[in-house]
C-alpha cells in the first residue's frame, strides 16, 4: 500500500441540513416594470426582488438577505436618487416581511374584511392599493436572516440570531443596498412593527454609528423595554390594564356611556392609582384592596371577586380567557376585537391564538403568489414565516440571544450589558446626536401584545432634553397589533404617515395625539 493510500480518507459527505457560507447564493435581482394608479394619479415604478449577502465578524458571507423593493421611475426608467426611501421590516424576532408587504403600503394589498374569520383560498389582492406609500417614498421590504427567502449560514446563527447581531446585520444590509442602488444621498426612513420597533429603535443609533443618517423612524406596536414583559413585575399589570379596559368597552362589557378617548383616559387615571396600591404588595389593607378591585371591575367588566382572587394582578392570558367566558369565547392577543371559541374554557392556557390563526394562511398564500408569479422570484425554496430558532433556549446558534449592550453612559451594570433589550438609551442617544431625527409612535387601542399605556410609560422615561421631546409624536388607532389590518385604522395611519413625511422635527407636536394626565397630587 502506498503512502498516499495510507494517508487518504474517505470523502466526508456534507450534511444536507447544514448551510455553509459556500452554499449561500450569489447576489442577484429581478426587475419588472409596473404602473400604480388611484383617483387620477398614475405612477410608474420598478419592482425589484433580490438578495444581498452580509457578513459577521466571524463568518463571511454569513447570510443572504432577501428584499422586495418598489421604486418610482420616470418615462425613461430612471429613478430619483434624492427621493426618500423607507426600509420596512416586521418583528418576531426572526420574522419575514410578509404581513407588512402584503397588508400595508405596497402597490398592492391583500383584501380581507375587518374581523373576518379564517376562510379558505382563493384569496384576492387589491390591484391599486389606495394606501400605497410610493407617492411620498420608495419602499424596501426586508426579510430577517433565516426567514422569508433570506438564508443564513449555520455558523453565523450565533451572531445574527441575537439582539445586537440582528441590528448590525440590518445596518450592513442597508449600507450595501445604498451602494448597489446609488441611494446614499436619499432621505432614509425606517418602519418597524412589534419586535421591529425594538430593532428599529436600536437601528436609529447603530446606523448613525455606521455613518448612515436617518431622517425619521415610524415604530408601530412598540416594545422598547423587555423588563416589563415579565408578570412578576407590577409594571406589567399597570401597563396592560388600560388595554383591558379598551377591549372590554369594544365587547360591551364596560364603558358604554363613554367615548373611546374618554374611557382610555379614565383607565390611565385609574392605572396611576392602581400603581400606588400594587406598590404596597402584601401590606395592602383589605379595604383598599376591595376598593381597587371594584374600580378595576367597573373599567374592565371583570368580576371584582375574580380580580381580588387574582391578588389584583390579572395576566393578559387570563384576561383573554375570562372577559367573554359566558359566551364560551376567548379574545385575540394581537387584536382584542377578534374573538373565537376555545377548546378548554376553564384552563388558563388558550387552545390557539384566534386572530393569528385567522390571518396567517391568507397572507402566506398571497405573498408566495405575488413574489413568485408576478414579481418573478424563481426559487424552489420554501418561504419561511419565522426563522426556525428554538424559543425555549438562548444558547447561541440555537435560540435567540436577548443580551443587549447599552450605550456607554447608561446606568447599567459595570460591563454595560443587559440580559434583555432596553432600547430607550439607544433611541435617546440617536435623537441627541441627530437633533432633527423625528419619530412617530403608533399604538393600537386593542393590542394585547404591546399595550399602549406601557409604550407611553417608556417614552416618558427616555430622559431626553426638554427641547428634543417634541421630536416624538404618539398616534392612536382603533385596531390591534397589526394596525393596518383594520381598514379605518389603515386609512388613519396612512394619512398620519403622509403628514409625518412632510413635517420636520420642530413641528412633530402637530401630529402628537397623546392627552396629558391630570397633575399629580402629592401629599408630602
Amino acid at each position: 500500500m502506498s503512502d498516499t493510500e495510507k494517508n487518504s480518507s474517505p470523502t466526508e459527505k456534507k450534511d444536507p441540513t447544514i448551510i455553509t457560507p459556500e452554499d449561500l447564493p450569489q447576489d442577484s435581482s429581478h426587475r419588472t416594470r409596473h404602473t400604480w394608479s388611484y383617483k387620477g394619479k398614475t405612477i410608474d415604478y420598478d419592482a425589484i426582488v433580490g438578495t444581498l449577502r452580509i457578513n459577521t465578524p466571524k463568518v463571511k458571507p454569513a447570510a443572504s438577505i432577501f428584499y422586495s423593493m418598489f421604486v418610482v421611475v420616470d418615462a425613461d426608467g430612471n429613478n430619483d436618487p434624492t427621493r426618500p426611501v423607507t426600509f420596512v421590516f416586521n418583528g418576531g424576532p426572526g420574522s419575514s416581511s410578509t404581513f407588512l408587504m402584503m397588508g400595508s403600503f405596497g402597490p398592492k394589498r391583500i383584501s380581507i374584511p375587518d374581523l373576518a374569520p379564517g376562510e379558505g383560498a382563493p384569496y384576492t389582492l387589491i390591484e391599486n392599493n389606495e394606501y400605497c406609500l410610493l407617492p411620498v417614498s420608495d419602499i424596501v421590504f426586508i426579510d430577517a436572516a433565516g426567514a422569508g427567502f433570506s438564508q443564513i449560514a449555520d455558523k453565523a446563527k450565533a451572531e445574527l440570531w441575537s439582539v445586537d447581531g440582528d441590528v448590525a446585520g440590518f445596518s450592513q444590509f442597508i449600507q450595501r443596498w445604498c451602494t448597489k442602488y446609488g441611494r446614499w444621498n436619499s432621505p432614509k426612513y425606517l418602519f418597524g412593527e412589534s419586535y421591529g420597533t425594538t430593532r428599529g429603535s436600536l437601528l436609529t443609533l447603530k446606523m448613525e454609528q455606521d455613518g448612515i443618517s436617518l431622517t425619521g423612524a415610524t415604530l408601530i406596536s412598540n416594545i422598547l423595554d423587555y423588563a416589563y414583559t415579565f408578570d412578576l413585575n407590577d409594571q406589567y399589570y399597570i401597563g396592560y390594564m388600560p388595554t383591558y379596559a379598551m377591549i372590554s368597552q369594544f365587547h360591551h362589557k364596560a364603558g358604554q356611556e363613554k367615548t373611546i378617548k374618554e374611557h382610555a383616559m379614565d383607565a390611565r387615571i385609574f392605572a396611576e392609582e392602581y400603581r400606588k396600591a400594587l406598590s404596597r404588595g402584601d401590606a395592602l389593607d383589605s379595604e383598599s384592596k376591595e376598593r381597587v378591585a371594584q374600580a378595576y371591575a367597573q373599567l374592565t367588566g371583570l368580576p371584582a371577586t375574580y380580580i381580588e382572587d387574582s391578588n389584583l394582578r390579572v395576566p393578559d392570558g387570563r384576561y383573554r380567557k375570562q372577559i367573554l367566558r359566558k359566551e364560551e369565547k376567548i379574545v385575540g392577543r394581537y387584536d382584542g376585537r377578534v374573538s373565537g371559541y376555545d377548546m378548554d374554557p376553564i384552563s388558563d392556557d388558550e387552545t390557539f391564538i384566534v386572530d393569528d390563526a385567522y390571518l396567517s394562511p391568507e397572507y402566506s398564500a398571497l405573498a408566495n403568489e405575488y413574489l413568485r408569479k408576478e414579481l418573478g422570484w424563481e426559487t424552489d425554496e420554501e418561504r419561511i414565516a419565522f426563522a426556525p430558532f428554538d424559543w425555549t433556549t438562548t444558547e447561541p446558534g440555537k435560540g435567540w440571544v436577548w443580551t443587549h449592550k447599552t450605550p456607554y453612559h447608561m446606568k447599567a451594570d459595570e460591563w454595560g450589558y443587559m440580559p434583555f433589550p432596553n432600547t430607550l438609551g439607544d433611541l435617546a442617544d440617536a435623537i441627541v446626536q441627530e437633533p432633527k431625527l423625528k419619530v412617530l409612535i403608533g399604538n393600537g387601542y386593542y393590542d394585547l401584545a404591546t399595550p399602549f399605556f406601557q409604550t407611553e410609560y417608556d417614552i416618558d422615561h427616555l430622559a431626553l432634553p426638554q427641547a428634543l421631546r417634541k421630536n416624538i409624536a404618539l398616534t392612536y388607532y382603533e385596531s390591534g397589533h397589526m394596525i393596518y389590518t383594520a381598514p379605518q385604522a389603515l386609512d388613519k395611519l396612512y394619512n398620519d404617515l403622509v403628514k409625518f413625511y412632510t413635517t420636520d422635527a420642530d413641528h412633530m407636536s402637530e401630529l402628537d395625539e397623546r392627552e396629558n394626565l391630570p397633575s399629580l397630587q402629592l401629599n408630602l
